[in-house]
């Protein structure tokens, strides 16, 4: 799927009414999926722009962590790994969301670090995790477990959560 095919909302659409905003976080979840670096970059960063103009809204969470992933996950695709361990931790600062409190975070970006050898970074994301993701039901703890162990946890399904447009919302 061509990214110009899906409807864009204008910045100031999106900035004053709450579906627009859902419609802009789906855009730069499908452009992840299809487009080039330059374009995924730039509507993750116009993306975090919009959040803090919808702090009000139930999926500003999500915006704040999505949007960190895929800038994490382009910085460690381009070698940036200091970079993406930024991301990472600014991804942890959600104040959450209703879908972060019951499915939890997105640990993509987490596991690839892990790989790059970088488990200090993973450690302190799942503490910050720990804050919205209230029912985690020992998952956190399992991965911390794991992870002091010299391991890569199975993240299962939080490898995906929030990063498929259909989970988006």
């Amino acid at each position: 799927m061509n990214v110009q095919t899906i409807p864009v909302p204008t910045r100031l659409e999106a900035a004053t009414a709450g579906p627009q905003f859902i419609l802009w976080g789906n855009h730069l979840l499908r452009a992840f999926r299809s487009s080039d670096a330059d374009t995924v970059r730039a509507l993750a960063k116009e993306y975090l722009q919009l959040a803090e103009s919808n702090r009000q809204s139930k999926n500003y969470g999500n915006a704040i962590h999505q949007a960190n992933t895929v800038l994490g996950l382009l910085a460690l695709e381009n070698d940036h790994v200091d970079r993406a361990e930024f991301y990472l931790a600014a991804a942890g600062r959600t104040p959450g969301s209703s879908q972060l409190a019951g499915f939890g975070p997105n640990m993509l970006l987490a596991h690839k670090l892990l790989k790059a050898g970088r488990s200090h970074a993973v450690l302190k994301y799942l503490d910050c995790c720990s804050k919205f993701w209230k029912l985690s039901f020992g998952k956190l703890w399992m991965w911390k477990f794991e992870i002091r162990r010299g391991r890569v946890p199975n993240f299962g399904a939080n490898l995906s959560y929030l990063l498929d447009p259909k989970s988006f919302g």
